[in-house]
Formats: C-alpha cells, sequence, structure tokens
C-alpha cells in the first residue's frame, strides 16, 4: 500500500524537476529570474534539485525489487515477464512517442504554427529511417518525448535481467559496491542504459533476492531525516561548488531513505491516504503528458509575465510552485474524461494502468 502511494509522489517530484525554470524573454526582456543567493532560488534547488531527484533513483528501486521479489529463474518466467514489460513499459513508450512525433510532423506542415517549429528542428519529413528511431527511442540522447528516456533505460535493464541474476548469485555485494562507486563518481562507458538505471535495478534486486522488505529501514528514519536535513541544506546552498555534484549524491541516497520512511506517515492520515490512492493509477498518464502541458503552459507563463512582469521574490516562487500544480492537476482531469470517454485507448497508453474511482 506504501509503494502504491509513493508512486504518485515520485511523478510529482518528476513533474517539480521539470518545471524548475521560472524565467521567459519578453520582448528581449528576462523575466521570473531569481537572484542567485536569494530565497526563490534557495526553494527551487531545495525541491527540484533536491528532494525531487530521490525520484527517478526510486523508481529503479522498485521496478529492481518487484521484478526480482519471489523470482524463481527459468526461461520460461523470464520470457513471462518481458511479455508483461511489452504491455505495460514498451507499448505506451512507443505509442507516446509516435504521438509526439505525429504532432511535431503537423505543426511543422500546418500554415498556423509552422512559424514556430522551423529553423531549429529538422522537417521531419526530411527524416532518415535513423532519424526516426533515434526520435522515437533515443539512440544518441533523448527520445522525442524526453521524460520517457528513463522508461528506455529500465527497459534494457530488464532485457538484460539475465546478467543482473549471474552478478547477483556470484558476488552481490561486491557488485553492488562497484555499481555505487561508479554511480557516485559518474563513470560509465555507455549511455544506454545510464550508470543510474544499472545501480537502482542491481540495488533492488539485491533486496528482493535477500527477502529485505523495502521499508526495512524505516527503524533508521528519523535519524536518516535529521542526516538528510543537514546534507540537503549543505547541496542546496554548494550548488555552484566543484564538488557539489558528490554531495548532491550523498543527499539522493538519505533522501531515498527518507522518503521511504515518510510514506509510513501518509498511510496513518485518512484524508491523504485515500487522495494518493485515488491519484495513483493516473501517475503514469501524469508523466506522458506532464511534458506537453507545460509547453503549453510556458506560453501561457510569457504571457502572464508580460502583463504582470514578476520581479520579488514571492512572486517567482508563486509561479514555481502554481504551474507544476496545474499540470499535474488538469493531467489527473483529462485522465479521468479519458477513462469515461475512451478507456480501451486509455488502457493500452497507460500499460494497462485505470484510476481509482
Amino acid at each position: 500500500m506504501r509503494i502504491t502511494l509513493l508512486r504518485f509522489l515520485l511523478i510529482v517530484g518528476v513533474v517539480f524537476i521539470h518545471g524548475y525554470d521560472t524565467k521567459v524573454t519578453v520582448a528581449g526582456e528576462l523575466l521570473g529570474a531569481s537572484s542567485p543567493g536569494g530565497i526563490a532560488t534557495f526553494i527551487r534547488d531545495l525541491i527540484s534539485q533536491g528532494i525531487a531527484r530521490t525520484a527517478v533513483p526510486l523508481f529503479y528501486l522498485l521496478s529492481g525489487y518487484f521484478f526480482f521479489w519471489n523470482f524463481t529463474w527459468s526461461v520460461g518466467r523470464y520470457i513471462a515477464k518481458l511479455r508483461s514489460r511489452v504491455h505495460t513499459l514498451l507499448i505506451p513508450f512507443l505509442c507516446w512517442n509516435g504521438l509526439n512525433l505525429i504532432f511535431l510532423l503537423i505543426a511543422q506542415n500546418t500554415a498556423l504554427t509552422k512559424p514556430f517549429f522551423s529553423g531549429a528542428n529538422q522537417p521531419i519529413l526530411e527524416y532518415s529511417l535513423y532519424d526516426y528511431a533515434n526520435q522515437l527511442i533515443g539512440l544518441e540522447s533523448f527520445p522525442i518525448a524526453y521524460p520517457f528516456w528513463f522508461i528506455r533505460d529500465l527497459m534494457v535493464v530488464v532485457l538484460f535481467a539475465p546478467l543482473v541474476d549471474v552478478a547477483l548469485k556470484s558476488a552481490p555485494r561486491t557488485i553492488l559496491a562497484l555499481l555505487f562507486g561508479l554511480w557516485y563518481f559518474n563513470q560509465w562507458l555507455g549511455y544506454i542504459p545510464s550508470v543510474g538505471a544499472v545501480t537502482f535495478f542491481y540495488a533492488g534486486a539485491y533486496l528482493a533476492m535477500k527477502g529485505r522488505d523495502l521499508f526495512s529501514l524505516d527503524p533508521y528514519g528519523q535519524k536518516s531525516l535529521i542526516a538528510y536535513a543537514f546534507v540537503l541544506t549543505a547541496d542546496t546552498l554548494t550548488k555552484h561548488a566543484a564538488w557539489s555534484d558528490y554531495l548532491n549524491r550523498g543527499s539522493i541516497l538519505l533522501g531515498m531513505v527518507a522518503v521511504l520512511f515518510l510514506t509510513r506517515s501518509l498511510v496513518r492520515s485518512p484524508r491523504i491516504h485515500a487522495s494518493l490512492l485515488w491519484a495513483s493509477s493516473g501517475s503514469f498518464f501524469v508523466l506522458a503528458i506532464h511534458e506537453p502541458l507545460l509547453r503549453i503552459l510556458r506560453i501561457l507563463r510569457k504571457v502572464s509575465y508580460e502583463l504582470i512582469k514578476p520581479t520579488s521574490e514571492l512572486s517567482i516562487l508563486v509561479l514555481y510552485f502554481v504551474i507544476p500544480t496545474l499540470v499535474i492537476g488538469l493531467s489527473l482531469l483529462i485522465f479521468k474524461f479519458l477513462q469515461s470517454v475512451t478507456p480501451r485507448l486509455l488502457r493500452i497508453v497507460t500499460g494497462g494502468r485505470t484510476i481509482r474511482k
């Protein structure tokens, strides 16, 4: 139950990561920029570059844990796992990237929108087969629906799960320590999958293999919260230091323990528990649609900035919180509406995930 509530909170974190920027340029004037040492910058860094950064590692941890939990290895069971991921990951991944590609194609060839989509992007009608594959999958960078990069990496790690199983049976702790070292010092040879995807998927698989509960560190929860508060604050205050990345990764590790611990409080509150449970099944849809909505709201933000011209720290902070909140709320409303209109199609593009009544 705590895991179900956690998934939606992690998606909220992803939205706030992508909603970090509050700046726009209107008639050559930069608006919405907070001062480097101001309270608005501090809070934005604290949330988007600090707390929210635990989201993707926790997703990979959960994925590795549930893939290997009570899993007795055999070719048949592995193929069954892959078939399941085709429906829950691959088909939605291709659908959403395909929809983004079609949208861009229409925008590039429609008189009304063509001026906004020409110049910076290569015309889709001139794409080679490799260009299409690169946009759909992200062979060299992000896929066209860029929030799906971590879904892409997850699918690759799942595909190589037999190697993870071999590692777990041969030298589990040594390989776990090696992977965490590579992740911490940001050392990795390839691009896909990322070192974070491999490390935290493996960590989740390791916990599952050992029969450990994901919340087994709850007895240390309060201590982890105190430690996390200090490290997170230090990380936020030293964003431009040469060693800031190392402090940030330490903050992420402590933050993962703290976030898992805090879900215990959410379960105890009936109102919060019911609200998060209602929203949890819409998590994937929020992930899929939040980036296009953020683009639309950035246009509206540009218009509002021209009228309001926010310059105070308070006005910038209000906009920082309002825009992601609107995106999340609109995403859930659209999801609920589509479920009543086209439930079958919605199940396909969300991997069978449906919202609770």
